[in-house]
């Protein structure tokens, strides 16, 4: 480790000189005029304590001197003599003043000074302290005396430490030219918690420490709220540590309080123990310039990290990035994406001109809990990055999104793949796969693809205006370490993507080589061609058959015919009354018009854009009337028992209330005034939810026809939603309400409910009904709800009460599983089918058949054997044979399941292949291998293993065979 310290202090004034000249130099610190401060002077060989530290000649020697003043003045600074090395920790007392911040750095010429934290929480180690700058210092933090008790041990070590507790703002914070390395940390998962090996710190784990680790906290009720106001890091380089490489982290839930101007630029990141770069509880940081090499390498045990991602963040913008080779070691426990949106963020967060490689996690992921926004992925070149984490896919993708432009390169011959996801839209990228293997996997059949290129890999079937064949790059796949080395991903001249493209609006302005955008029509990919430009300046049709096809309260879903070539326009959706632009609409001829007001009319018309954006005329309007709704909000409410008020988190007005789980004493009472009596919908607005919440809560829906309980619950973390209990008929006054119980496993929240009115609605209108349930898989003694929804002719689809007398249901098997007004219960391990039958008035409708398993944790159906034809076979046979297995997972986590077939000749094993999946909670699939054998297959035969993975081979039945 001394040595180690040895060769980075020789090699750290050629280490300045190339953060200077490098290529982030341009968005290198700006220089500020200070007012006139002390300059306190440290030489930790010729100093002494006892002088007054105010010049070279008399310069102060040890941190303790530092430490102990109190009264640093706004303008003063620190200096540390080149060459010296100090033990311990720096920890100023004195803040700054706007503009005239406390400076700590070096003076004179020779290696970088050295603090060496010998193991203390931190080597710079600063408490609610705000206008200071830290720079031009090397940084370290590991026991001398144990240079590896990281790797036995759990320890909280960082370089730097910046907290700021219950204080309000920590205003105008900044980091720059450090070099931080050999902090020995812990790493262990977010997922878990330990008390450290020395015994300080209890309930901790890898987010507790970082080469930069950045805090604000403000857990006590009554204390200022603390955050941080102006937040810089940059031009940092922070390599070969155990510990995350930069960690900003925050407690608030209310965006208010979230840290605000955070610029990430410039900084280094490589070969950490953790993850490379993490941004949370932030308005809109800025994330750029910066290079995230190795992370996870530096230590074992990693698991669950990601080269640069954010989480609980109010917008963010990521561009100009280079993030490769984030490790993985266990498959299972892996993420190990480029990029990630993570947990509880909100708005638009745009990663733009990043470049990725060589990420065993693939390029991009996300949670799933983004809230008012969507993700917009735009001018990025990904070069094989990988597909080793838990979810086998290149892009892990369940939130809203937008990508456009990047270019998806992998020769590795284990294909680009990404997550089903309808809620996403690809235009003008470029997918190139190829590599020594045939690649066979589909696209997946949700996402809409509108203008691609597709190169060694089937093109998506839904896919629009794909262009199929060599992209015409001017020699993809070179690029190495260093951002600027991905020219290869250029268009040659006479390539097809010039042109081929569709306009995007809000697009940047600029390519990933900073050309400007359009010339023309838009080219495919990161690159546009500055010297050809293909043009079009004929507006297409204006949109026919302009339909509202349904509408409620505060929404109208409209459709329309408007295509070119077969493929459906982008549009615009106006208001007739002002010509006010309510939403638009990509390659669709459908839009859902949100926000709008109850009881109110409304005339509609379409615009439809082309590829090029040349606008039709307006579309024939088309009027609607919103349906009337009833509002209670909890303010309103009739509330038992202590209920405490909340806000934010996505609720109703922004209040709510909320109490912990109790016996069903407490309650909160919803007494809507109902003029019209008939039909309505009832709904319940639910604010962000987490796992401390109930699962279970019971909502009791009382009306003209009587009560009934639904259970809802709580814990989804993206709220701000309303959530349908049923329809219910009510009549006219107040004799109707909505009860909510505290008898729940969890945290009940009250917040507003709906009344939304089906006028002209009624039971005699149903034309059709369907049964589901989200749970087809129980074990013995679990329960699951099913759910009826009754569809009108005009294609109105409402539910129905599950223990209405219009209602009844038929089970194949009742030793299976039971059903009582709506409930399923698993009785005995098997297979049975329910389907419901409705009767109104002489009338009689039948649902759909629904299969219901019951089985343990994880059921194996044996392996089966067919031929080309799908027969069952029970002895070898020459030809194509396919060995198939349905695993069912009925419990609550995901599982891994890989069948495993063997083809055994005379002279031994022939071939192997195999399949593996990672199945959800509640899901089932069925696992499928084609293996083919010889014209003579005496002395052949098949073995088929179920195993839980490739790598830690856990037998879960017994093989089959085929002789």
């Amino acid at each position: 480790m001394n040595y180690k310290r040895q060769i980075v202090q020789m090699i750290s004034i050629t280490l300045a000189a190339i953060m200077l000249l490098s290529v982030w130099g341009a968005v290198g610190p700006v220089n500020r005029a200070y007012a006139d401060g002390v300059t306190y002077y440290m030489d930790a060989v010729n100093g002494n304590d006892s002088n007054n530290g105010t010049s070279e000649a008399t310069a102060w020697k040890s941190l303790t001197k530092v430490n102990n003043k109190t009264n640093f003045l706004p303008g003063d600074h620190i200096l540390f003599k080149s060459g010296g090395s100090w033990s311990g920790s720096l920890k100023l007392k004195s803040s700054g003043a706007e503009g005239n911040p406390i400076v700590v750095g070096k003076y004179g010429d020779g290696p970088t000074p050295v603090i060496n934290a010998n193991a203390a929480y931190a080597a710079i180690d600063l408490e609610n302290i705000q206008y200071i700058t830290l720079q031009d210092l090397e940084l370290t933090n590991f026991n001398p005396a144990a240079t590896d008790d990281y790797k036995t041990g759990f320890y909280r070590r960082s370089g730097i430490w910046i907290k700021s507790f219950h204080n309000g703002p920590m205003n105008d914070i900044t980091i720059r030219n450090m070099d931080i390395h050999d902090v020995t940390g812990m790493n262990l998962t977010g997922e878990a918690t330990t008390t450290t090996t020395d015994g300080k710190d209890k309930g901790v784990n890898k987010n507790a420490n970082a080469g930069i680790q950045i805090e604000a906290w403000e857990f006590e009720t009554g204390k200022p709220k603390a955050y941080i106001d102006g937040l810089t890091l940059e031009n940092n380089y922070i390599h070969d540590l155990a510990v995350i490489g930069v960690n900003i982290t925050a407690f608030s839930n209310d965006v208010a309080y979230f840290n605000r101007n955070v610029t990430i630029r410039g900084n280094t990141v490589s070969n950490t123990g953790a993850d490379g770069i993490i941004v949370g509880v932030s308005v809109n940081p800025l994330i750029e310039h910066n290079i995230s090499l190795d992370a996870g390498a530096y230590a074992p045990g990693i698991k669950w990290i990601a080269g640069i991602w954010v989480w609980r963040t109010d917008r963010a913008l990521v561009q100009f990035n280079e993030v490769g080779r984030t490790r993985a070691e266990i498959k299972a426990d892996s993420d190990s994406a480029a990029f990630d949106t993570d947990l509880a963020t909100r708005g638009d967060h745009i990663f733009q001109y990043n470049y990725t490689h060589d990420n065993a996690g693939g390029f991009f992921m996300d949670m799933g809990q983004l809230k008012g926004g969507i993700n917009i992925l735009r001018y990025n070149i990904s070069q094989n990055d990988k597909r080793d984490g838990w979810h086998s896919y290149t892009m892990n993708i369940n939130d809203p999104g937008v990508y456009y432009n990047n270019v998806f390169y992998n020769d590795l011959g284990i294909g680009f793949q990404m997550k089903n996801n309808p809620n996403a839209t690809y235009m003008n990228n470029v997918f190139y796969v190829t590599g020594p293997s045939p690649v066979t996997e589909t696209y997946p059949t949700g996402p809409k693809f509108l203008s691609n290129a597709f190169y060694g890999k089937a093109a998506p079937a839904q896919g629009k205006n794909n262009v199929v064949g060599d992209p015409g790059f001017v020699d993809p796949g070179k690029g190495v370490d260093g951002y600027y080395t991905v020219d290869g991903y250029k268009l040659k001249p006479d390539s097809p993507l010039i042109g081929a493209g569709t306009v995007v609006a809000n697009n940047g302005g600029r390519d990933f080589w900073n050309n400007p955008i359009y010339r023309g029509l838009p080219d495919i990919g990161a690159f546009e061609d500055s010297s050809t430009a293909i043009t079009d300046t004929v507006a297409p049709a204006a949109p026919t058959s302009v339909t509202v096809s349904d509408y409620q309260d505060s929404t109208v879903t409209l459709t329309w015919d408007s295509s070119e070539n077969g493929v459906e326009l982008d549009a615009d959706i106006y208001n007739a009354a002002n010509n006010q632009l309510l939403t638009s609409v990509i390659a669709s001829n459908e839009a859902v018009l949100t926000g709008l007001t109850p009881d109110t009319d409304y005339n509609l018309y379409v615009v439809a854009k082309d590829r090029n954006w040349n606008t039709s005329l307006p579309s024939a309007s088309v009027a609607v009337k919103t349906r009337k709704s009833i509002i209670v909000d909890d303010t309103q409410a009739v509330k038992v028992g202590t209920w405490t008020a909340a806000t934010g988190t996505n609720s109703y007005n922004n209040n709510f209330v909320k109490i912990a789980a109790g016996s069903g004493t407490n309650s909160v009472k919803w007494t809507p005034q109902v003029t019209i009596p008939g039909f309505y919908a009832v709904y319940y607005y639910l604010p962000d939810g987490g796992s401390s919440r109930a699962g279970n809560a019971k909502y009791t829906v009382t009306s003209s026809t009587g009560s009934k309980t639904y259970t809802a619950d709580q814990r989804p973390v993206r709220g701000g939603t309303w959530n349908q209990l049923g329809i219910h008929s009510f009549s006219a006054g107040t004799s109707g309400f909505v009860q909510l119980s505290d008898a729940a496993s969890g945290e009940v929240v009250a917040d507003a409910i709906k009344l939304v009115y089906l006028e002209g609605f009624g039971l005699e209108d149903i034309a059709r009904i369907q049964l589901f349930t989200t749970k087809l898989q129980l074990r013995e003694g679990e329960t699951t709800r099913f759910s009826v929804t009754g569809t009108d002719s005009e294609g109105q689809m409402v539910e129905l009460p599950t223990d209405s007398a219009e209602l009844s249901y038929i089970v194949d098997d009742p030793t299976v599983a039971t059903i009582n007004g709506g409930v399923v219960s698993g009785i005995s391990n098997g297979v049975t089918h329910f389907h419901a039958k409705f009767s109104y008035n002489g009338r009689f409708l039948e649902s759909n058949s629904v299969e219901v398993i019951v089985g343990p944790k994880m059921a194996i159906e044996t392996p089966t054997f067919t031929d080309v034809n799908g027969q069952e076979i029970t002895s070898m046979t020459a030809g194509t044979i396919t060995v198939s297995s349905r695993i069912i997972n009925s419990s609550e986590k995901h599982l891994n399941a890989t069948l495993i077939v063997v083809l055994h000749g005379p002279a031994g094993i022939v071939e192997t292949k195999s399949q593996e999946v990672v199945l959800n909670k509640y899901d089932n699939n069925t696992l499928t291998v084609t293996i083919t054998t010889p014209e003579l297959v005496e002395g052949y035969s098949l073995k088929a293993f179920i195993w839980d993975n490739l790598t830690d081979m856990t037998a879960l039945t017994d093989w089959a065979i085929l002789q």
